[in-house]
């Protein structure tokens, strides 16, 4: 036979094949200028090398340095404990670790590279793709150029970047640098601590703050912003539509070029502004709050250089219109409280005693107006509250003063809105919260009297349309005598009903 220069000079060991070298004892070398230099070590192929106790390299330049190590391929080096290479000029360093595919690296302890140039640094990282990093502890890139650089961080897509602590990125160009975030999309960047941010161009930048849409900016803690170019910047404040910023704490706006730049505000519409009032909303068009807190505003203007605003309900309980008020009911009425405290049917003609009023008769020369069942103005109802539940001057106006309104905190005693001072109502002592407040139109002893306007009367059967009327003695309308004075009668509406033009007395 030829001479191979095959050499087994280890105990126990083989070699074959040309040029081969098994130096370790129980070694096994095979193939091309291989070597077999450790304990139970095995080379085969071309100028492999397994140079560790019980390593195996395979393939061709192969390297198995370390103890159970395994290389295959072309110019593959596992070399630390148990590590596996494998592909074309990858290398795993290490403890056991795999690295795969082309010019890959697994660094870590039992880390894992695999596709091109993927190197995964960190303790179990994972890198997959094309020229991806794991740099964290347990971290995972995948895809082309991602990193992921911080414990238990993923990112995945193409040249994304998780570089917070278990952050999250995804897409493309997306950065995820916050403690636990989430970045997706393209472009976005999620930098607060438990933030998401995905769309386009977005930016999450707040604790726990989310953005979506198009260059939409959540920077306030707990903040959310949406659409296209709207800014959350209040703390635990929401933007959404476009071009909007919501930039007072828990406000929310909405809409197109709208502003909640107040605590507790909401703008929406077009072109609407909280004015840093608190506490109010305002919607429509061109337009800003301009009185005070907590109120409702409804905007009409033109344009951003003519705004205004077409009503108003103030917190004081003032209501303001620039408008005309509709109603299908024609009367205007005011509540008054009866003589002897009993309830009395509409269609009454009715008179004082004192402030007070009764059924009119036909001696009497002042009447108050007639009983209404549907005014179209009621006034003197005290509706919502006790008319005396506020402190008033002599002539009935509201008494102010200030009161010093405390920090509000969150549950850990973080200040979310600071001490501040306002303007509020003087309650009056007599006023007591837990009894139940019942309005007067529901009361039996108030009834609405319709002072001004067409109401509907009771009457004999008498009276004529074009003529007029008056009251008999129990408060129901009869023909006035000609010539004579009385209420014009519009028409008859039923056998013992009458529409009347209550306000005006007219003579024959």
């Amino acid at each position: 036979m030829a001479d191979c220069n095959a050499q087994a000079t280890g105990s126990c060991s083989e070699a074959e094949g040309t040029d081969t070298t098994a130096s370790g004892t129980a070694a096994h070398a095979e193939g091309f200028q291989t070597t077999a230099g450790a304990f139970a070590s095995h080379t085969e192929g071309y100028a492999t090398q397994a140079i560790g106790p019980a390593s195996h390299a395979e393939g061709g330049a192969s390297v198995a340095h370390g103890l159970y190590g395994h290389a295959e391929g072309r110019n593959t080096d596992a070399a630390n404990e148990a590590a596996h290479a494998e592909g074309y000029l990858s290398a795993a360093g290490g403890f056991a670790a795999h690295a795969e595919g082309y010019a890959t690296q697994a660094i870590g302890p039992a880390s894992h590279a695999e596709g091109g140039a993927a190197m995964a640094v960190g303790l179990y990282a994972h890198a997959e793709g094309e020229l991806t990093l794991a740099l964290g502890d347990r971290a995972h890139a995948e895809g082309q150029l991602t990193t992921a650089s911080a414990l238990n961080a993923h990112a995945e897509g193409e040249l994304t970047q998780a570089t917070g602590l278990d952050s999250h990125a995804e897409g493309l160009e997306t950065i995820a640098s916050g403690e636990g975030s989430h970045a997706e999309g393209e472009s976005n960047t999620s930098s607060g601590r438990a933030s998401h941010a995905e769309g386009n161009l977005t930016a999450a930048t707040g604790i726990a703050a989310h953005a979506e849409g198009q260059r939409s900016q959540a920077t306030g803690d707990l903040s959310h912003a949406e659409g296209s170019q709207s800014i959350a910047s209040g703390q635990s404040s929401h933007a959404e539509g476009a071009v909007t910023t919501a930039s007072g704490f828990s406000s929310h706006a909405q809409g197109v070029n709208t502003v909640a730049d107040s605590s507790f505000s909401h703008a929406e519409g077009l072109g609407t502004s909280t004015n840093m009032l608190d506490g109010v909303h305002i919607m429509g068009q061109f337009g800003a709050a301009n009185s005070l807190s907590y109120s409702w505003y409804l905007a009409n203007g033109t344009s951003i250089e003519a705004p205004g605003l077409a009503a108003a309900i103030l917190s004081t309980g003032d209501v303001k219109i620039d408008g005309s008020v509709s109603s299908p009911a024609a009367d205007y009425a005011e509540m008054f409280e009866t003589f002897d405290g009993n309830p009395i049917e509409p269609g009454y003609f009715l008179a004082l005693a004192g402030d007070k009023v009764r059924i009119a008769t036909a001696a009497d020369p002042f009447l108050v107006g007639i009983s209404s069942r549907k005014p179209a103005f009621l006034s003197g109802n005290a509706e919502l509250n006790w008319p005396s539940k506020f402190l008033t001057d002599e002539w009935g106006g509201t008494l102010y003063h200030d009161v010093n309104v405390p920090a509000l905190l969150d549950r850990n005693g973080h200040v979310l809105v600071p001490e501040h001072t306002e303007q509020q109502p003087q309650l009056n002592p007599a006023w007591d919260p837990s009894q139940p407040y019942i309005p007067r139109i529901s009361r039996p002893e108030w009834v609405a009297v319709g002072m001004l306007g067409k109401l509907l009367v009771r009457d004999d059967g008498s009276c004529l349309p074009g003529a007029l009327c008056k009251p008999a003695n129990n408060g129901q309308a009869t023909a006035a005598p000609v010539p004579g004075s009385g209420y014009y009668v519009l028409k008859r509406t039923a056998p013992n009903q009458v529409l009347i033009l209550f306000g005006t007395r007219f003579t024959a």
